[in-house]
């Protein structure tokens, strides 16, 4: 399953938090900035409008403007009006400036691209606006983009010719007037991209602050764990950090203390029993000498878990007392031949398959590698009943040197797996649970690593990797 890391989910939830805050305060600051300043567009675009109007009635009349027919476009009362209204235009808060009757047909445009007598498309958005001014009411539209994505503001004033409204006078914003509004967005969102980039890089900085302790204490609990002496527990941060941090130095100490207790009375009794051991194997030898022909094998038997014992007693000792490793340039494959002439008349059944190059050698402790590939082939010939395929390869990697172990027993059931390299863990009756434990503690101590993999065929893969050997 995939988790977040502790500072990451800070990271992001400051990023979210600052998100929401800075999206609605934005869309609020937008909201009333916009609506302001669309009031401000409306009343200059109303006023310019009304004035517009009055321009009209005193230049030529509203009465002139209507009686103007398709083909008119070089009338006296147009250049008239074009004249009279040209101030406006040139003020730069008009763009344009229109006069239509009820069916959107125009009369005049400033711009002369439109003919007289043709329809203006546009008017149709602003239908309502223009059916209040047609009531008599000076209006202005509502602010929306164009199909150029910019905006656009229009204000329409009746024209009368008698008391009776005869025409419509719209005019529009011109885009540097109405640039304002874009701008204004714009600088909305510039803002909200940098407070998010800023959000971001306080949440890391002061996350990293108060992860890295943490982050200190999980690979120190680690390193506990997996069993490593010494570890640096002095760690500054908040009171909470300190404190779990004394804590487990206190735990760390009373494992070391148990541990310690542990190896000293292991080694105690190991002591002691191997000096009756050793009495009872020369005793055991002189009585074999001397008892009759039927009853040497009893004796035999006798020497025979003596022996065992003694390999036992051994075991506890050098689990107890580990020795320091003495790494050297080591050759793999003289010490798995030796071990398997040791080991192939003793089990008859087991067909040994050997593939390792001659001259493939690891830096490691000569007799701690002995030690660990014979506690490994033990294992597997026992799990496989004294009889069955036991498959051992060597391949050298450039830093590495990898000593697979593959036996065709039952394997090891998926519930164990993360127990057999614990010490005193077993599944045989006469087990001492420290072998493989022995065989886990050697590699660690050359600098390498045991540990169980898949097998394909169905029984236990065990891979011991050791550092290469230094080339000459």
């Amino acid at each position: 399953m995939f988790h977040l890391r502790i500072r990451t989910l800070l990271v992001l939830f400051l990023i979210l938090q600052v998100s929401a805050v800075l999206g609605l305060a934005g869309f609020y600051l937008q909201w009333q900035l916009q609506r302001q300043l669309e009031a401000e567009l409306a009343k200059r675009l109303l006023g310019s409008a009304k004035t517009a109007a009055h321009v009209v009635n005193i230049a030529v009349g509203a009465s002139a403007v209507i009686s103007l027919l398709p083909g008119d476009e070089e009338a006296r009362a147009l250049k008239s009006l074009q004249r009279w209204l040209l101030p406006l235009l040139e003020s730069g808060e008009l763009a344009r400036v229109l006069i239509f009757d009820r069916q959107r047909r125009v009369y005049f445009d400033s711009q002369r691209a439109l003919a007289i007598g043709s329809e203006y498309i546009r008017l149709r958005f602003d239908e309502n606006e223009i059916n209040s001014a047609w009531q008599g009411q000076a209006v202005a539209a509502n602010l929306f983009l164009a199909a150029e994505d910019q905006p656009f503001k229009a204000a329409y004033a009746p024209l009368y010719e008698n008391e009776r409204v005869v025409a419509i006078l719209g005019v529009e914003g011109s885009a540097a007037s109405l640039a304002v509004v874009e701008e204004t967005r714009n600088v909305l969102w510039s803002i909200a991209l940098l407070g998010l980039l800023g959000a971001a890089m306080s949440g890391f900085f002061f996350a990293r602050r108060i992860t890295e302790p943490l982050e200190s204490l999980q690979k120190a609990a680690a390193a506990i764990g997996s069993g490593v002496g010494e570890v640096n527990l002095k760690l500054k941060g908040t009171e909470e950090i300190t404190f779990l941090a004394r804590t487990m130095e206190q735990m760390r100490e009373a494992i070391a203390r148990r541990e310690q207790s542990l190896r000293l009375m292991l080694a105690g009794v190991a002591h002691e029993i191997r000096n009756p051991l050793g009495g009872i194997e020369l005793h055991a030898g002189l009585l074999e000498k001397d008892v009759p022909v039927e009853l040497k094998p009893r004796v035999q038997k006798i020497r025979g878990e003596v022996r065992r014992l003694e390999n036992l007693v051994r075991d506890f000792l050098d689990y107890a007392r580990p020795r320091e490793s003495h790494s050297q340039n080591v050759l793999v494959r003289p010490i798995i031949d030796d071990l398997r002439e040791l080991l192939q008349p003793q089990f008859l059944r087991v067909n040994w398959h050997v593939q390792a190059p001659e001259h493939s050698a690891a830096q490691v402790d000569a007799e701690q590698l002995r030690r660990m590939l014979l506690n490994l082939f033990r294992n597997a010939i026992e799990a496989m009943e004294n009889a069955g395929e036991l498959k051992i390869s060597v391949i050298a990697h450039e830093r590495e040197v990898e000593i697979n172990v593959i036996d065709s027993g039952p394997g090891v059931p998926t519930e164990l797996q993360e127990k057999i390299f614990d010490p005193f863990f077993t599944t045989r009756a006469q087990g001492s649970g420290l072998g493989l434990a022995l065989v886990h503690q050697w590699a660690e101590q050359n600098r390498g690593a045991i540990r169980l993999l898949p097998s394909s065929a169905g029984g236990a893969h065990f891979q011991i990797t050791l550092p290469n050997a230094d080339k000459p």
